[in-house]
């Protein structure tokens, strides 16, 4: 069983996963949580979490020139 999974168990937690993904903290903390806001155009995360995970090939090439 993944951490998260066991974690939300423990807690009780209950999410939506229409809201964004992105976590914050140690699983296995008290104060672990996700971003929660609205998601971008069918991702699991919101628009500025999406900047983040998805980085274009061509700007990280540049990015290391």
């Amino acid at each position: 069983m993944s951490i998260i999974k066991k974690y939300l168990m423990q807690h009780k937690v209950t999410h939506s996963f229409e809201s964004c993904q992105w976590p914050y903290g140690d699983p296995q903390e008290k104060d672990f949580h996700f971003c929660g806001s609205n998601t971008f155009e069918g991702r699991p995360y919101c628009e500025n979490h999406c900047k983040a995970a998805y980085l274009d090939e061509k700007d990280l090439k540049r990015v290391k020139e």
